[in-house]
């Protein structure tokens, strides 16, 4: 990781390696903190406030198809496809991605999966 040159978020050598990292963390707020559905990701990650949550919610389901407070299965290879998924919402989210701007980024995002082991 190099340094950032904004405080508030760390900047990566790679697309691949940011996105390996946004799949750890969420990992670890699976395994470390319980936190088994959107609404508890998007809390952990960004703890703005109930309205910023729920909008926040409501964006990653709607591009993922998941509900709210459903219960997530373990990062596993068998759930490749949909941990994936919450991590192009949640960059869409962060980001505005258009949707050719995401079509680009699912490579980048199996490449981080590929690395999050490591």
């Amino acid at each position: 990781m190099k340094p950032s040159t904004d405080p508030n978020f760390a900047q990566f050598e790679t697309l691949e390696y940011g996105l390996r990292a946004a799949l750890k963390l969420l990992r670890t707020y699976y395994q470390k903190h319980g936190c088994r559905t959107i609404r508890q990701i998007v809390a952990r990650w960004d703890p703005e406030g109930p309205k910023v949550i729920d909008a926040y919610v409501k964006t990653v389901c709607r591009h993922t198809g998941l509900s709210p407070d459903q219960q997530l299965p373990p990062m596993k290879e068998e759930t490749k496809v949909m941990w994936c998924d919450i991590v192009l919402a949640m960059a869409t989210m962060e980001c505005g991605l258009s949707v050719k701007q995401q079509e680009k980024l699912v490579p980048f995002i199996e490449r981080g999966w590929l690395m999050a082991d490591g």
